[in-house]
């Protein structure tokens, strides 16, 4: 599939209200997409972004200029990933999450909704600052919901950082995080594996139309009230 500045690949649904390869300057190079995803509605991608298969983007989601993904990787409803930025494969990103330029990102790793990264820690104080620099996020780290990562903190492979954390000093691989300053301990052993490929590996999410018996869907049995 063509687009006036992007490349869709086989299988890949592009629903109607999207707009890939947008021109944000007139030398900009085009976007190319992967085969067998999907873009919904109200999805905004940048010339010079390059998407691997099976990705999925939310209603609403925005992928400025320069952003590298590769393939099985998700942007949910909301979400803003702010240009040259780095995914690996298997990067579930949920519904709105901040991701300023300059963040990477290893391989099979979850951002829970809410959760804010950031780039700058002085910003607009000093005259000549530092190139703003966000975060690096190793393989199979595990992020729950509304966290704020400071800039240039590097998260070690495997670690856990439970919901609501504010990470502000570099995490060792292996690590459960939790607390406001976050507070770090060694990882349980129960936890201390890879992410789930039945997480980051999904072609189809739920409402895919794609998606299997999607008649069968129903509110949890034991809820006492059903609609």
């Amino acid at each position: 599939m063509d687009f006036d500045n992007a490349t869709v690949g086989a299988g890949t649904i592009v629903e109607p209200g999207v707009v890939v390869g947008f021109r944000y300057h007139p030398d900009c190079g085009p976007a190319r997409i992967g085969a067998n995803g999907i873009l919904r509605h109200g999805t905004l991608i940048y010339g010079d972004v390059s998407i691997g298969d099976h990705f999925q983007s939310g209603h609403n989601t925005v992928i400025r200029a320069k952003v590298r993904v590769g393939d099985y990787c998700t942007v949910t409803n909301q979400s803003t990933l702010e240009g040259l930025i780095r995914f690996g494969d298997g990067v579930r990103v949920m519904s709105h999450v901040y991701i300023p330029s300059r963040t990477w990102f290893g391989d099979r790793v979850f951002v829970g909704p809410g959760t804010v990264f950031l780039n700058e820690r002085i910003p607009g104080r000093l005259e000549h600052g530092p190139t703003p620099r966000g975060a690096t996020v190793e393989d199979d780290v595990m992020i729950g919901g509304g966290c704020t990562i400071l800039p240039g903190v590097t998260i070690g492979a495997r670690s856990f950082i439970a919901a609501g954390a504010l990470l502000t000093r570099d995490i060792p691989p292996r690590s459960f995080v939790k607390g406001h300053p976050a507070r770090i301990e060694p990882l349980p052993a129960e936890l201390d594996r890879a992410n789930s490929p039945h997480l980051w590996q999904q072609a189809h999410d739920l409402w895919h139309p794609h998606a299997n018996h999607p008649h069968e869907l129903d509110w949890p049995a034991d809820w006492p009230e059903r609609y």
